[in-house]
């Protein structure tokens, strides 16, 4: 008989910490970081001594942060980074932090809806679809939100026992906490900076929340013994509730939409959220949303065409019809159901970072897809089952909160009116990139988004990869520095009409190699913006250590030049925001939106066998201040047909000296 395999936490104490890198180290990283960067030389120098001087007295705060590190419970990142990363955030969710997930259609999907005028391939709109309100419900919608429902549970308990499979890599097991903070986890509004709630009632709750037309209703998923509920008593439930929300609109009866306050700006909704607590009703209500394990929101649209991406992440991000209607974006986990069955996925950033409930996601997707799927409606399994859901009522909502709701739907509306995303497809993946460029995938594919941004724009872009620091305890993020020097060279060289192709595939090569380089040391815990922020915070926040001598006014006047520089500030204004994903079948598009002010990208990636699918969101002209999301597309297009191109001359090249040998 084989032995069980370990439980998922059973390797956690096994975790290195954190590490804390030197001053020396990051300061010399960080210079070679801004100077690509730089035009003025004389900018550049005074930089160079800034960092310089800084490095000469952050001693003092290099050790109090290792002082600190000693006394956390996991990383000496984790509490900070939550704060200033997420809970301090103040503008809206909706776009601006949560990130959305579209899932592959069911190809058995029946009683499919149609607009009265269906957009034809020879439409102007065709490619980037549209979503069309169907203002109805449909019987496959509810039969796949419940297996949805039902594997996520599956995954939620899996989690619980502790039966993941450990995650791994070359270097050795991962931290699997974050798994632990999908469920039963929300975002609470409060001034200045937010909070999260998970403890033992929503870990362990036996519902989940239903949204239809911003009305929330509580069902049960577990009956009062604990047992899971059988598909079609879930789908009774479901059914009974679309059944009710007919009759609340044919009487006049649904509560105002306090949905759309969690998608807008994060002091008003504390504003809002902290009068309606003061009412009894309303209080039980938001507890019980917080109790929820995860939310699911049936949408009465869908896209047109029906197998049209770009609609249907339009409608997961911010509901495409009404802009941060029927979502609760407080949640961590939320899916989103529409009219006909697609599937989307809503997250809450703050707790968790995207990779994690992806996997979920890609896991349920999985199962769910080759289940066999039948028609008709399916009968409650429980002998003599009555339905019990609970619609959860704001009631007796006064005037002022009134006028926050519309402030929020003023809001969020431009928000998703100022927001352009949509898919990008690329007909190559990994398997071509390792074997004929001999390159690294994911270098190929950030060196691809810096050249187009650069011909785009004339300029070059701070970037931001997201690379994953899980290798240690409660270990989330680093920031890969991704423009480099070399990479800078391979642009201008691909920009340059006198440079041959060959010398370009060089200078690619060489900007891929310490690409993977940076990456690696990221992953590592050795990167530059986390310890920079701890150096920050040791200054704000730390007390001197026993013994330390107080700071002198040259040594203020050193760390605050350097934190104030100019140069630092530039170099974290992140243009071009990236991630990319685990190769994934079932997730046809991710999409997170960027934050810089002005020409600015965020573009998530997922590097499959065949293909490259982009994740691309960035605002109007007029709202980026110059971002051209379309532009970004069709030169992006271009740009990986002839880096393709060159990367084959290249290997031809070398397959015929090789030949002659």
């Amino acid at each position: 008989m084989s032995p069980s395999p370990p439980h998922m936490l059973s390797e956690q104490n096994k975790l290195p910490r954190l590490p804390i890198p030197s001053v020396s180290q990051t300061i010399s990283r960080y210079l070679e970081s801004i100077e690509p960067l730089l035009d003025d030389k004389e900018a550049l120098a005074e930089s160079k001594q800034k960092a310089q001087n800084f490095a000469r007295v952050a001693g003092r705060l290099q050790k109090r942060l290792e002082s600190y590190a000693k006394f956390q419970k996991g990383s000496w990142l984790e509490k900070w980074w939550l704060e200033l990363a997420y809970l301090t955030w103040r503008e809206g969710l909706c776009i601006n932090s949560n990130y959305w997930l579209t899932v592959a259609n069911d190809p058995r999907a029946y009683g499919v809806a149609m607009p009265p005028k269906p957009l034809q391939p020879v439409d102007a709109q065709y490619s980037m679809g549209r979503v069309w309100d169907s203002n109805e419900y449909s019987e496959f919608q509810v039969r796949r939100a419940v297996r949805f429902i039902q594997h996520t549970l599956d995954f939620k308990e899996m989690v619980d026992l502790g039966q993941l499979p450990i995650d791994r890599t070359r270097a050795g097991p991962l931290c699997m906490n974050q798994y632990q903070l999908i469920f039963g986890m929300t975002r609470i509004p409060r001034m200045g900076c937010d909070e999260l709630r998970q403890d033992a009632t929503s870990k362990n709750s036996r519902f989940i929340i239903l949204i239809l037309q911003d009305q929330i209703y509580r069902v049960d998923v577990y009956d009062s013994v604990g047992h899971r509920k059988p598909n079609g008593d879930l789908e009774a439930e479901v059914h009974a509730i679309i059944a009710d929300i007919a009759m609340r609109i044919d009487q006049n009866e649904l509560d105002p939409a306090v949905t759309v306050l969690t998608s807008g700006h994060r002091d008003r909704w504390s504003a809002a959220y902290q009068r309606l607590e003061q009412q009894p009703a309303n209080y039980a209500t938001l507890n019980a949303i917080q109790e929820a394990l995860f939310a699911v929101s049936l949408d009465t649209t869908c896209s047109d065409p029906f197998e049209s991406v770009n609609a249907h992440q339009l409608n997961t991000k911010c509901h495409g019809t009404q802009p941060g209607h029927n979502r609760w974006y407080d949640k961590c986990a939320s899916y989103v159901v529409d009219r006909n069955g697609a599937v989307g996925y809503v997250g809450e950033h703050s707790p968790c970072d995207a990779l994690i409930p992806a996997l979920m996601v890609e896991y349920v997707s999985k199962v769910v897809s080759k289940e066999p799927l039948e028609r008709g409606l399916l009968m409650p399994e429980t002998p003599h089952y009555k339905t019990c859901f609970r619609r959860l009522r704001f009631t007796d909502v006064d005037s002022s909160v009134m006028n926050m709701i519309r402030d929020a739907e003023t809001e969020v509306t431009t928000t998703a009116n100022n927001s352009l995303s949509r898919q990008i497809r690329a007909d190559f993946g990994s398997d071509w990139i390792k074997k004929t460029a001999n390159i690294g995938p994911d270098a190929f594919a950030q060196m691809a988004l810096q050249l187009t941004y650069y011909r785009i724009h004339g300029s070059f872009a701070p970037v931001y990869e997201t690379a994953s620091t899980r290798q240690f305890l409660h270990g989330r993020t680093e920031t890969v520095r991704s423009f480099t020097r070399e990479a800078a060279d391979f642009m201008l060289a691909m920009c340059d009409s006198t440079t041959t192709n060959a010398d370009r595939y060089c200078k690619l090569a060489t900007a891929s190699k310490k690409h993977q380089t940076m990456l690696k040391e990221g992953s590592s815990g050795q990167g530059i913006d986390r310890h920079i922020l701890g150096l920050r915070m040791a200054y704000h926040r730390l007390n001197p250590l026993p013994g330390e001598g107080p700071i002198s006014d040259s040594e203020k006047q050193a760390i605050n030049d350097f934190f104030n520089d100019p140069a630092l500030a530039r170099s974290t204004t992140f243009q071009l925001s990236t991630s990319g994903l685990f190769p994934s079948y079932y997730l046809t598009h991710t999409g997170f939106g960027c934050v810089a002010p002005e020409r600015a990208y965020g573009i998530n990636y997922i590097i499959e066998a065949n293909r490259i699918k982009f994740g691309l969101e960035g605002k109007t002209k007029e709202a980026g201040k110059g971002t051209n999301v379309e532009l970004f597309e069709k030169t992006l297009l271009r740009t990986l047909t002839e880096l393709k191109l060159l990367c084959e001359q290249a290997k031809a090249k070398t397959t015929e000296q090789q030949s002659r040998l």
